[in-house]
């Protein structure tokens, strides 16, 4: 009964954004969804994302009439991260600190925002807990072997959902062989077996290199601050306060962060008291992924950001429910299920009926008023809202001097501001709607 509730906690948590208007990385998402075809698909996939196609592939099966059909496959695996997280954790911890982690990954105000963002990385965490939750019983020895299924089951679900579930993967694996059962034999069996899902992306190699050639050329790779102590500063509130609960300036940040600081040092000592391999190896797999992810933003990747660590949040519950458990104190599970409590109507009323992206409304009445024969645009969110018109996507990210010139007349171009490039300049009557400028291509 109690499980239900958290899963029915975390569906109206995450029912309640998911007809939000789109972002612009969403807007991509729909290009490469709605693709015509196979080779559409893939060409598109290529040309736009930085991701593998599982996502996406989803996406295909379902309508995409309204925004909310879009976030569907992050959606439902965000809801259900808790409930994988309960069962993962149930035998090794208990009942009570399954729930108590279950619930405070239902709640997490992160967790819930990006359950409703049209991207792979709620699918990606869901699979990597499962993965979690087989490893722990196979970290024994002796298990079935039906476990070492379920594991690489779900690792090449993660690993086709971000290329960076690789570092989850190794840090899991690395964790298990230092802390699983002690034998060689385990070990190196846990080694060798664990990292096999890996061979699972070499048939995926061709359309890799496809779409790094495409790089600069119709896309860019992302780019976020590199690893130091104020970016971990912001990417650790905001993973635990959520992208609208991190405090707007620096020095508040300076003081969520050792405040969290703070708290995990308490984990710390209270599970050191009477530490189980379970609570080592999850401990160990948070601590490699982050530094993971540091030394790939610094190596290869540019890329630190909380998006990509989202995997942290399931992992960061289940140690601070591990913690309170040890502690055993009645007035500190009453404090921890009622600020649970406190925490779930309180991302409930900061999320109600928020827009924090524009509406698209008035530019496509404007822009259908002008009957144009064809609307060309440098934002996919565009597209979307204007999938009824002859729109292409053009000049994205402000790459290429785009086909205005050879747009036909009555030609319509509506450029989002805020897109690298801005709006392009040219002939012909234009209006700003918000950060969108709609122009009338005079010929």
């Amino acid at each position: 009964m109690v499980l239900g509730a958290i899963l029915a906690v975390a569906a109206v948590l995450r029912a309640e954004g998911i007809g939000a208007h789109l972002s612009d990385a969403e807007g991509y998402s729909y290009l490469v969804g709605s693709a015509p075809s196979a080779s559409a698909f893939l060409r598109r996939l290529a040309a736009y994302e930085n991701t593998p196609p599982l996502f996406y592939l989803l996406l295909t099966a379902l309508p995409l009439g309204h925004t909310a059909w879009l976030r569907v496959p992050a959606a439902v695996p965000g809801a259900l991260i808790p409930v994988a997280l309960y069962w993962a954790l149930r035998r090794p911890l208990g009942v009570r600190a399954a729930l108590l982690a279950a619930g405070l990954t239902a709640v997490a105000p992160f967790a819930v925002s990006y359950s409703d963002y049209s991207r792979g990385f709620m699918l990606e965490d869901l699979a990597w807990v499962v993965a979690l939750g087989a490893m722990l019983r196979l970290a024994k020895g002796g298990a079935s072997p039906r476990w070492w299924w379920l594991y690489a089951g779900a690792a090449v679900i993660a690993l086709y959902s971000e290329y960076l579930s690789v570092i989850f993967l190794v840090a899991l694996i690395i964790a298990v062989v230092a802390f699983g059962e002690r034998s060689n034999g385990h070990r190196l069996r846990t080694g060798a077996l664990g990292l096999l899902p890996l061979v699972a992306l070499l048939p995926w190699l061709g359309q890799f290199e496809r779409g790094q050639r495409a790089i600069n050329h119709t896309k860019i790779s992302p780019f976020f601050p590199g690893p130091s102590l104020s970016s971990l500063r912001d990417v650790t509130v905001r993973l635990v306060l959520g992208e609208h609960g991190a405090g707007s300036t620096p020095a508040l940040r300076w003081l969520e962060f050792i405040a969290v600081l703070a708290i995990l040092a308490a984990i710390a000592t209270a599970l050191r008291r009477g530490s189980k391999a379970t609570t080592r190896i999850i401990a160990a797999t948070a601590a490699l992924v982050l530094i993971g992810h540091a030394l790939a933003a610094l190596t290869v990747t540019d890329i630190f950001n909380e998006r990509y660590l989202t995997v942290l949040i399931p992992l960061g519950a289940a140690l601070l429910a591990a913690a309170i458990a040890q502690a055993d104190r009645r007035w500190l599970w009453r404090a921890a299920v009622a600020l649970t409590a406190i925490a779930a109507v309180a991302v409930f009323v900061q999320r109600y009926g928020r827009e924090y992206q524009p509406d698209l409304a008035p530019v496509r009445t404007w822009v259908s008023a002008l009957h144009p024969r064809r609307v060309l645009t440098n934002s996919a969110v565009v597209a979307y809202y204007l999938r009824r018109l002859p729109v292409t996507v053009d000049r994205p990210f402000g790459l290429a001097p785009g086909q205005q010139r050879a747009c036909p007349s009555r030609c319509v171009i509506v450029d989002d501001s805020r897109v690298p490039g801005g709006v392009r300049p040219g002939p012909g009557p234009a209006r700003m709607i918000g950060p969108f400028s709609v122009r009338l291509e005079l010929r």
